[in-house]
């Protein structure tokens, strides 16, 4: 069955025009006026909304289905998708597409980053983000919105100070976005450790040139009437000056400081979307009356999306500036009318059109995967393919790519060109190449060095070269490697072996077989792809399963460079078990990292700079020993491709 409404989402508070809100914001004050009279309305009936909730609420939930019911349609409701057949394993792209068939709009409520794009895309009717991850909650800003216009008279010039946590909510990012289009002032006001995230400021100063001041809740406390001293006008801001580096803050041009702060938004510490290394803060914002005494706050009013949780006095609930309980009252109307205006587009003879970016198709094996670790991509299965657009190029010496999901931007260093197979290092002298790669398909990206060259890839010029290990030299290390753990682990019996992909795979069997010869034990061995989102480990040698758990866990590269593969690989090994220990075996430690990791076992050292590369070629297992291929490892120092603004011809 077709829905009866037009296919709009809105999974953004950007999907939404100025005027389009506007006309929202009216809809919204007519209903609340014939609700306030008991006036009966019927703009939906015949209409049913399903409600799809992957996560607890009450207001948002109750809010939809209340206003609904009050529009004269009707509800299908799914509140605890741990009872549906997404407990069974089905894919939120699947339940979309069969849900769709039963009601005309679904309103989606999801733990993760982007699923409510992925919606949009596979149902067949409209889709309503409830807020997913901690990505946005337009509704939830269009009722913010909306009582503060009806409090204050209008929206522009208005200064907001958002208090709290600042980095998982999602309410605060889709308002941040709302307020920077209506011309509000914000000043950021986190509790430590809960700072407004990176891909929000970078997104607000690439698409609005926006920013605003952030300073402590002391900070705010000591104030004492002198906002002068921190307001900051929003097309000049620091935070935007860290990203394009511009102007520092005592270089940008003061504005004419407000009056006095419009209003508190206080958000709940998101408790449930911390992972295990977010450090909980320690003191927590606590608001009270207090902040209301000063001249500059006293006329302020005080928001919270709820639920709230203790940062938030109860003795305000009596204050006439308090509004947080109108803000939830006013969900059903606001609701009401968002989806009335859907109504009304449907009516409308003209087709409302948006300008749709196309995903940039990548020539490689592996296409970039997002760097959002509750990106939807992660979770969804192999047929969300990653999507990504070109970034918003705030940091202009790594090649930006927004993820066309959750959209948080991955940056990429290096790039390589599909038909010379050669990879550069990206700056924004190769812009040019790179547009013109984008339009003919060739462009491939590479999160290291080692995945080019693994991907067959050759620097785009070589400087000199020298071997430094041939081939007796290779099997000599792999060989001491496998008698230095030998000798350092008491029983073999607790020992599993993981090569990552593809050299260290290669060595791991190599080292597999001597230990083999040397102790007539062998090892269960597997390999690791670091770059394989879906299934990283795969056993080798016929086994089914791989489990790290309560196995000492022997880890195998050819080259340790900056450490973040073995980093990575090691998250993929947890995956699969808690191992009772970790232990690196490389071939070459070449001595630079980036992070704290030291190989227990090295077949030998190589102090290099930091422009040489070390490259391992190893001949495949059965070669024929006529052919030319055999082991070796060469050093060699990279070469920059020329600096040119414009790219007429490929380099």
């Amino acid at each position: 069955m077709m829905s009866r409404l037009p296919k709009i989402d809105v999974v953004s508070i950007e999907d939404l025009e100025i005027s389009e809100i506007e006309r929202i914001f009216t809809l919204a004050d007519d209903f609340a006026d014939r609700l306030a009279a008991g006036k009966p309305i019927d703009t939906a009936t015949g209409l049913i909304m399903a409600t799809l909730f992957y996560e607890p609420s009450t207001r948002t939930r109750l809010s939809f289905e209340s206003a609904m019911h009050r529009l004269g349609g009707a509800v299908i409701s799914s509140a605890d998708m741990r009872a549906s057949s997404a407990a069974k394993g089905e894919s939120l792209a699947d339940t979309v597409r069969v849900v769709g068939g039963y009601a005309d709009l679904i309103v989606l409520r999801h733990p993760h980053d982007g699923a409510a794009r992925v919606a949009a895309d596979y149902a067949p009717c409209p889709v309503l983000n409830a807020g997913d991850g901690s990505r946005e909650h337009p509704t939830q800003t269009l009722c913010d919105l909306y009582i503060l216009r009806r409090k204050k008279g209008h929206l522009k010039g208005l200064t907001i100070a958002l208090c709290g946590d600042l980095k998982f909510g999602r309410t605060v990012h889709s308002l941040m976005y709302a307020l920077a289009r209506f011309g509000a002032n914000i000043l950021a006001v986190p509790t430590g450790g809960m700072e407004v995230p990176a891909y929000v400021l970078e997104r607000l100063a690439a698409d609005r040139n926006y920013g605003f001041s952030t300073v402590t809740m002391d900070e705010l406390k000591g104030l004492a009437g002198g906002l002068d001293a921190l307001y900051l006008t929003p097309s000049g801001p620091h935070q935007m000056a860290l990203f394009t580096g511009g102007e520092t803050a005592g270089k940008i041009p003061a504005g004419v400081p407000p009056a006095a702060l419009d209003a508190f938004y206080i958000t709940r510490l998101q408790k449930e979307r911390m992972g295990s290394g977010d450090r909980k803060p320690e003191d927590y914002v606590r608001f009270d009356a207090r902040a209301l005494k000063s001249g500059r706050t006293h006329e302020a009013v005080v928001m919270h999306p709820l639920p709230r949780t203790g940062e938030l006095a109860y003795e305000l609930d009596t204050d006439p500036r308090a509004v947080y309980f109108e803000q939830a009252a006013a969900g059903v109307p606001m609701r009401m009318a968002l989806v009335a205006w859907l109504i009304e587009q449907g009516a409308q003879a003209s087709k409302r059109t948006r300008p749709v970016e196309q995903p940039i198709r990548f020539k490689a094996e592996q296409p970039p995967r997002c760097a959002n670790p509750n990106c939807i991509t992660r979770f969804e299965g192999l047929h969300l393919a990653p999507r990504f657009t070109l970034g918003g190029r705030v940091d202009r010496t790594v090649l930006a790519l927004k993820c066309g999901y959750c959209e948080q931007e991955l940056r990429i260093e290096y790039v390589g060109h599909s038909r010379s197979h050669r990879y550069y290092r990206f700056d924004d002298n190769l812009q040019g190449y790179v547009g013109q790669w984008i339009e003919e398909g060739t462009l491939a990206v590479f999160e290291s060095v080692k995945q080019a060259e693994e991907g067959g890839y050759e620097p785009y010029k070589r400087g000199p070269q020298r071997e430094i290990m041939k081939e007796s030299d290779v099997a000599i290390a792999i060989e001491a490697l496998a008698d230095q753990l030998i000798a350092d682990v008491p029983d073999l019996a607790d020992v599993s072996i993981v090569g990552v992909v593809s050299h260290g795979a290669a060595l791991a069997v190599r080292m597999r077989d001597h230990i083999e010869l040397k102790s007539q034990i062998r090892l269960p061995c597997a390999a690791v792809d670091v770059y394989d989102p879906a299934e990283a480990i795969h056993p080798i040698d016929g086994a089914e399963t791989f489990s790290a758990e309560g196995r000492t866990i022997i880890l195998v590269d050819d080259v340790i460079n900056s450490g973040w593969t073995v980093q990575r690989a090691m998250t993929a090994i947890w995956r699969r078990g808690r191992p009772a220990a970790v232990k690196l075996a490389v071939l070459i430690d070449r001595g630079h990292r980036a992070v704290p990791i030291r190989p227990n076992y090295v077949g030998k050292n190589i102090p290099t700079s930091r422009t040489e590369r070390v490259q391992v070629r190893l001949a495949a297992p059965g070669a024929d020993p006529k052919l030319r291929t055999h082991d070796r490892v060469t050093i060699y120092s990279m070469v920059e491709p020329p600096k040119e603004k414009h790219a007429e011809a490929t380099p």
